[in-house]
């Protein structure tokens, strides 16, 4: 069996000038940690204040030891017939090459890089760091930057490296080694020792080609829920509630009728537990919806088992059909040779979790090294027939049928209303119960636009062709630079260059439509219809913690196409688990420029840091987001910020697995991510939700009402404002602070009435920001 010498080396810096100042070996054969070897070294310098902070080593204890020429014939021994692996090789194995060199001595090893294996057979990973493979890995990695340690956490990494390959199934390994090429120096040779371990049989996969995927299980779907709420409540050894024995009164109630249900119930009452066990009491298959795939997962990972177990009832998750992968196009590019390295590593980590995941969806995947680019090129496009190689194993076919044989199915507001108008028969016979039913505003909107990138269809107009495509391209040009969009004129000049995607965007003159970042949107002039899309006798209930827009008469039906429908909502009395403050002393954003707010905000969430709490912030816009981000890094401060078009839940995670971390978010967490797992929280809303003057919504509704901004605008800010707040407070023994710094709640004339919703909830109160945060400490240590 091959030897492997693991290596780590502590520096006095990373530059290429740098000296050793400690070596830790840690040397592996035939899966075994045979022989370690540590020594600090005297680098003949001082070493940096950060290095000693970094290592713990310092120049007294550097200039104590040893020179590296006093240990080099004894490094040499133990290197001599090893491969030579470190996390991140090229720093490790250059700087000691160097060291050797200056000392008249060569260094010629195969070289291995445990980043890039961990990366291929460890595809679900988010970083490869080797702090985070320790933790995950449970690598005993004791002492982290002490040379010794992190020589034994990578020896470690390798063994369970080499132990993960061979129990792949041959014809995967072998696939991945016909790639492996792509690795870095000699990395490829641990796969191939272990190509000969690698198990040919494996019972619980279908094997087709070099692709391996886990075979299907079907449990059998029982409902053995009983009618009596109460007896379910024992069976799960929950406590009853007051309030949710009213919303369970309200659900029977909306049973009754065909019309459809509106609940408007608090938080932390047990609402879903409650629909959930009335509903299947009564016999019932649900569809259950919910804003975010990460609320999807919370319910698969909480409850689905909870309900598995006690009572039999299967649950099956479904999302759009993009969200899966689609084996036949990974198999065709698969043996293509020419996309580049990091693509080659890509299809082999993909191999590997194919014969892992259960669900087939993408988001699975770590974005580690990872181009969108080649998700997109493996994404399902919902065509599936027998003729086709991999149907037997397709992840999208297969949630289908897992929908079919559960009790309850649970998608996200996009998926629901991508079915609702396709495919009604999917909903005979089942109660459709919609959580957080406000959020249906944006989800339906955009389900209703229709939109094309203006740069992809300029390109496609030969200017050669005659003078007179040159002059209208010109025109189209200069029309689509203004400010104010002559709407005809571009349809005009589009339908002349034969431009039809333009022309068919702009088909209808009713139409609202905007220009922004290169892409021509269109949207009716008034909201979809939602109650048109549900099928007929199905019978809807529509939830959520706040469904009213308006004192007088509850408007959110309405909007969503409603006249036929029971609203019901259940009083919440004031939130005792939770603060809410207005900073009286908040900066006025109309007197700085986006720069200095972005400097007064880090300065405020540097305060809230020292209280050791984890703390999420919440922007209304991405520029100020990313200012305030700049402005923390420059500090040192660290924070979780999600990337552009980066999926929430995958920072979400991040999240609630560090201590005291900050979070830093934008629209995507007001709306759909619950912090359920903190005990304690801080919530940092830096400016009010409203909506832009020009933001379609308001547009259209302005023909509604006659003030659009005091009947539509403020209510709608006021529903954002509760429900970020309502994320904060998941479970009654969890303690959060909210803290608002928008000054126009102290003053404005439409505050007034936002203070006394919010307070129909929560206890509101004003401060400067030194009393909120002893208040704060007081409250939450």
């Amino acid at each position: 069996m091959t030897k492997y010498a693991v290596v780590d080396l502590e520096a006095t810096s990373a530059s290429h000038t740098s000296k050793i100042i400690q070596i830790g070996i840690a040397v592996v054969e035939n899966g075994e940690i045979i022989e370690t070897y540590q020594t600090d070294v005297n680098p003949h310098e001082p070493i940096d204040h950060h290095i000693t902070m970094l290592t713990g080593i310092t120049t007294a204890q550097a200039h104590s030891a040893p020179s590296f020429s006093a240990v080099l014939r004894k490094i040499d021994n133990i290197l001599r017939g090893c491969v030579f692996v470190a996390h991140n090789v090229k720093f490790d194995y250059n700087l000691l090459a160097r060291t050797f060199a200056q000392h008249g001595f060569r260094l010629t090893m195969p070289r291995v890089d445990t980043v890039e294996l961990a990366r291929v057979f460890f595809p679900t990973l988010e970083k490869y760091g080797l702090e985070t493979l320790s933790r995950v890995l449970n690598l005993q990695h004791d002492r982290p930057h002490e040379a010794l340690s992190d020589a034994y956490a990578t020896a470690r990494l390798l063994i369970k490296l080499q132990e993960k390959m061979s129990r792949l199934p041959k014809n995967v390994l072998a696939e991945i080694e016909n790639h492996a090429d792509n690795l870095i120096y000699e990395t490829k040779l641990v796969i191939l020792e272990q190509l000969p371990n690698a198990q040919r049989k494996h019972a619980d996969m279908i094997k087709i080609n070099n692709i391996a995927t886990l075979k299907p299980f079907f449990s059998e779907n029982k409902n053995l829920v009983k009618k009596n709420f109460r007896q379910n409540l024992k069976a799960l050894k929950l406590d009853e509630r007051p309030k949710q024995q009213e919303f369970v009164r309200l659900i029977k109630q909306g049973l009754a009728v065909q019309s459809a249900s509106f609940i408007e119930a608090p938080t932390g009452i047990g609402k879903t537990y409650a629909y959930l066990l009335t509903l299947l009491g009564q016999g019932k298959q649900l569809i259950l919806s919910v804003p975010t795939k990460i609320l999807q997962d919370q319910i698969m990972l909480d409850l689905a088992p909870i309900f598995k177990g006690k009572f039999g009832v299967n649950f099956a998750k479904l999302l759009g059909t993009g969200n899966y992968i689609s084996l036949e196009k990974f198999s065709k590019i698969l043996y293509k040779r020419d996309e580049g390295k990091n693509y080659e590593i890509f299809k082999m980590k993909v191999l590997v979790w194919l014969t892992e995941t259960m669900t087939g969806e993408l988001d699975e995947l770590s974005l580690s090294m990872t181009s969108p680019t080649y998700l997109n090129e493996i994404r399902h496009t919902g065509y599936v027939t027998d003729s086709l190689q991999h149907t037997e194993q397709d992840f999208w076919q297969l949630a289908q049928q897992k929908a079919t044989n559960s009790q309850v199915i649970v998608v996200n507001h996009a998926y629901l209303t991508e079915r609702i108008i396709d495919q009604t028969a999917f909903f005979s016979g089942k109660v459709l119960v919609v959580d957080e039913a406000q959020q249906l505003f944006s989800v339906l909107e955009n389900a209703q636009q229709k939109s094309v990138k203006v740069l992809d269809e300029l390109v496609k107009v030969n200017i050669h062709t005659s003078q007179l495509h040159k002059r209208l391209l010109e025109s189209l040009t200069h029309q689509l630079s203004r400010r104010q969009l002559d709407i005809e004129k571009i349809r005009l000049d589009a339908n002349e260059l034969g431009l039809t995607a333009i022309t068919d965007i702009l088909s209808n003159p009713t139409d609202f439509v905007w220009l922004k970042n290169h892409v021509l949107t269109a949207s009716p002039e008034d909201f979809l219809n939602f109650s048109a899309l549900i099928p007929e006798k199905t019978k809807t209930f529509l939830i959520g913690a706040t469904l009213s827009m308006s004192d007088k008469k509850p408007i959110f039906p309405e909007l969503l196409g409603f006249s036929d429908y029971t609203f019901d909502s259940i009083s919440q009395e004031v939130a005792a688990n939770q603060q809410v403050f207005v900073a009286t002393d908040s900066a006025d954003l109309t007197k700085l420029s986006p720069y200095q707010y972005a400097h007064f905000l880090a300065q405020r969430i540097q305060e809230l840091q020292k209280l050791e709490k984890p703390m999420v912030v919440l922007f209304t816009s991405h520029e100020s987001l990313n200012l305030t981000a700049e402005v923390l890094l420059d500090a040192g401060v660290d924070f979780l910020k999600p990337e552009i078009n980066s999926d929430a839940s995958r920072i979400k995670k991040k999240f609630d697995e560090r201590q005291n971390a900050i979070l830093l978010g934008s629209k995507k967490f007001w709306e759909g991510v619950d912090f359920e797992h903190q005990d304690e929280l801080i919530l940092l809303i830096t400016r009010l939700p409203f909506t832009v003057p020009d933001d379609i919504l308001i547009r259209k509704y302005a023909k509604r009402f006659k003030n659009p901004f005091y009947d539509f605008s403020v209510p709608l800010a006021t529903l954002q404002l509760k429900q970020a707040i309502g994320r904060v407070n998941r479970r009654q023994s969890q303690k959060s602070t909210v803290i608002i710094l928008d000054k126009r709640l102290t003053g404005k004339t439409y505050a007034k009435k936002m203070v006394k919703n919010l307070r129909q909830t929560n206890r509101v109160d004003f401060a400067t920001f030194t009393d909120i945060i002893r208040q704060t400490r007081n409250f939450l240590l």
